[in-house]
């Protein structure tokens, strides 16, 4: 214990260094770029590089944040764990691989990290030994591969310009279609977009303290971290195929998060619908405002699953929202804190995510973007309100389902949630406060009545369809909650047909004739063979009197 409390204590004193550090550098406008040459060869430069910005220092900042909260919260909630030594020791290969990821501006160098992200993040789905857990691990560590080689492939075009630092491909005015091509890809599949979304739901059999460092810090920020430092080689081909991946997520998480009961999966649809939220906005032109929404989020979806732990925990195991109910009367600090984390998620004023949300809404208006794009941007905000509200209703405002017999009273559990409570209060306005970033939109007045006009027509449509008995078909239900059979399509669909072939293959060769007639025919034919070289071998007189003569030279020869 006294070991993990200098690990906080070490991670808290870095948040706030590095804090400092990247808002001085922020206000004079600052680089530092660390180098180490190895060697040239072919005219490529092959060195091990760091960079030290503004940006790459607010998230390690973050980063270094949250880490310290969980080790914190792992005090309570690890307790009674055997292998507590293996998930501090997978933890802190977590925050490594990130580091690595973060500060080197270098895509032979930032590799380490990608793949690390991706190793360790199966270790840590499979860490409860169940079938459901490989399962999950194995579609987690299937996509993840797919995005390393969408990454590799990156690499090796890139060897083109001689260099694979950041600051070396900036000079130029813009890279290969191809290169940028393969690398928004290998960012989709670890930020969980169209259509490699499936894994991300996948993984909830991570402990639940870990969720809150997987899906707001760490690993499917990467994608969103990388696609805003090459934004500036975004052409406009990509940028539509960007807009429409992205609410396409948000739609599909929406949607999910409607149908879903499981608490966890509905905070990683949330999850999966923000980074569409942060990507939307990078490719729309502000991805300094999409990276400040990143730090923000981070915060309170933190909280968020920090808090659903504990309710988790409470409920002795139960993840299903239908079983929970008055959960303010039964838990009310934690309850507290999960609502603001919630207001915050749903940006409401003065919480944190408004001062992110409010001003990538506004930017969304004023640009010059199709009309239809623009009402499924609303509607999707809208989507998040009315699964926000569910969350609500479900765990606050519904009679008490489940009594709880699992009281938890542990002070780290408590102190680690209200540390993050505080900073997703203040944090958004520090940061537009501190970093002197001002942004100032007008729009019509009708634009801010949208998401209420969405609300309460959908509401009287609801309501009048399910008073007429005209409810949407089964199959639409089905398809909307079963994430457009993502699942289906990325898992069994293509798992099932080499199965098939292999089992074909085994009941042929394996189990059938050809076993007992070629390999067991051959087999037979070798042992005799071998039987007859050793008679011949042991009952000659030459190979005798040879082998000792040659036993005789070796002992003169020494």
């Amino acid at each position: 214990m006294l070991f993990v409390l200098n690990i906080n204590f070490f991670f808290f004193f870095v948040f706030i260094l590095f804090f400092l550090v990247g808002l001085m550098f922020h206000l004079y406008q600052l680089s530092l770029l660390l180098t180490y040459n190895f060697f040239f060869m072919n005219s490529c430069n092959f060195s091990l590089i760091f960079l030290l910005d503004w940006l790459s220092l607010m998230f390690l900042s973050v980063v270094f944040l949250i880490s310290g909260c969980v080790f914190l919260y792992s005090l309570g909630y690890m307790s009674g764990d055997s292998y507590v030594i293996r998930f501090y020791f997978l933890v802190f290969m977590f925050v490594c691989s990130m580091f690595f990821l973060i500060m080197m501006p270098d895509l032979m160098c930032l590799i380490l990290g990608w793949d690390g992200l991706g190793l360790v993040s199966y270790c840590l789905v499979i860490y409860y030994q169940s079938d459901v857990s490989l399962s999950s691990g194995y579609l987690t560590l299937f996509i993840n591969r797919l995005g390393d080689l969408f990454l590799i492939l990156s690499i090796c075009w890139c060897m083109n310009y001689g260099c694979w630092h950041y600051f070396y491909l900036f000079t130029f005015d813009n890279l290969n279609i191809y290169m940028i091509f393969f690398l928004i890809l290998a960012c989709l599949t670890k930020s969980a977009q169209f259509p490699f979304s499936s894994w991300l739901p996948a993984a909830m059999a991570v402990p639940t303290l870990l969720l809150s460092f997987l899906h707001s810090s760490t690993l499917v920020t990467a994608g969103v971290y990388l696609i805003i430092r090459f934004s500036k080689f975004l052409s406009s081909d990509l940028i539509f195929f960007l807009i429409n991946l992205s609410l396409l997520t948000v739609l599909l998480s929406g949607f999910g998060s409607l149908y879903e009961n499981d608490l966890s999966k509905i905070i990683a649809f949330s999850t999966m619908g923000q980074l569409s939220f942060m990507i939307f906005s990078i490719v729309m032109g502000s991805h300094y405002l999409g990276f400040i929404h990143l730090l923000i989020h981070a915060i309170f979806k933190s909280l968020l699953f920090l808090c659903s732990g504990i309710f988790i925990s409470l409920l002795m195991g139960s993840q299903d929202i239908r079983n929970m109910g008055n959960l303010g009367l039964q838990s009310p600090l934690i309850s507290s804190c999960f609502l603001i984390s919630l207001f915050s998620l749903c940006g409401v004023p003065f919480y944190s995510g408004f001062f992110s949300k409010d001003l990538i809404i506004e930017l969304v208006v004023l640009s010059e973007i199709n009309f239809f794009y623009l009402l499924i941007f609303f509607f999707s905000i809208y989507l998040t309100l009315v699964y926000s509200f569910r969350l609500f209703y479900f765990l606050f405002i519904c009679k008490i389902n489940f009594m709880i017999f699992n009281l938890i009273d542990n002070k780290y559990m408590k102190v680690s949630c209200l540390f993050l409570l505080f900073m997703s209060i203040i944090f958004g306005s520090c940061q537009f406060w501190l970093l002197d970033l001002c942004y100032v939109n007008v729009f019509d007045e009708y634009y801010k009545f949208l998401i209420i006009f969405f609300f309460i027509y959908f509401f009287i449509y609801f309501n009048v369809f399910t008073m007429l008995n005209m409810n949407l078909s089964s199959f639409i239900v089905y398809f909307l909650s079963q994430m457009w059979f993502l699942p289906f399509f990325s898992s069994t669909f293509i798992v099932s047909k080499f199965f098939n072939k292999s089992n074909f293959l085994f009941s042929l060769i394996d189990l059938g004739w050809t076993e007992y007639l070629v390999f067991t025919t051959i087999y037979n034919l070798i042992k005799n063979l071998n039987m007859h070289l050793d008679s011949l071998h042991l009952n000659s007189l030459k190979m005798y009197m040879l082998s000792y003569l040659m036993f005789i030279f070796f002992i003169l020869m020494i």
